[in-house]
């Protein structure tokens, strides 16, 4: 999915809201090792937070 089209502060989609997206269905450029790995395991966790929210509000 194209970056511009994700609102990163909840990884939700600007296309289709109630979407969150994470890991590697994004576009993100970079080196094959520890950066996609961190770049899977932030965005999930940003995800989840933000899906969580409804709840815990």
């Amino acid at each position: 999915m194209r970056l511009k089209d994700v609102n990163f502060t909840t990884m939700e989609s600007r296309i289709c809201p109630g979407l969150y997206l994470a890991g590697e269905i994004l576009d993100v450029d970079g080196v094959t090792g520890g950066f996609n790995f961190q770049n899977a395991w932030t965005t999930g966790w940003i995800a989840g937070q933000a899906m969580a929210q409804p709840l815990t509000s």
